[in-house]
């Protein structure tokens, strides 16, 4: 790998990330507007996870609310990387497919760890709300992809 072929790449991969923490703000803000909405209470689903993955559990409810949030923005914007690896696939192909893997790693994830219950067990308002939440989430950092690409022209 030539020295511009390496430097490209992490440009690719910088705008990758920028683009999945546009998706997770686009995201959060969905989930703010149907919270408010539908007066859901914020879930502890991605404290739960942590907790899970580190052992270690969190003592009190304000302290898991921000560790949901800061979980959330870190496995958005990481999951940018995913757009990324798949520069070469032609939009909306490269959407859809980043839809379709953020979507089930996620849900493969809480269902791994046994925090959440699989979607095959979840109602359809829940199913429709968070698939809804992901779209938002995906075409956003789509866009933001395809956009910060052309501003940097790589």
């Amino acid at each position: 790998m030539q020295k511009t072929d390496l430097i490209r790449s992490a440009q690719i991969a910088g705008i990758g990330l920028l683009a999945g923490l546009a998706g997770t703000v686009a995201m959060s803000l969905s989930q703010a507007i149907e919270m408010r909405l539908t007066k859901r209470a914020p879930s502890p689903t991605p404290a739960k996870a942590v907790e899970a993955l580190t052992g270690v559990e969190v003592p009190q409810e304000a302290t898991e609310e921000r560790l949901s949030t800061a979980a959330h923005i870190a496995f958005g914007t990481s999951l940018g990387l995913g757009l990324a690896v798949m520069a070469k696939v032609p939009e909306p192909a490269r959407a859809a497919l980043f839809l379709a893997g953020s979507w089930g790693s996620g849900t493969a994830l809480i269902t791994g760890l046994g925090v959440s219950d699989p979607p095959t067990k979840w109602g359809s308002r829940q199913l429709a709300t968070d698939i809804g939440h992901h779209v938002v989430y995906a075409a956003s950092a789509a866009l933001a992809f395809v956009r910060l690409r052309r501003l940097v022209r790589v």
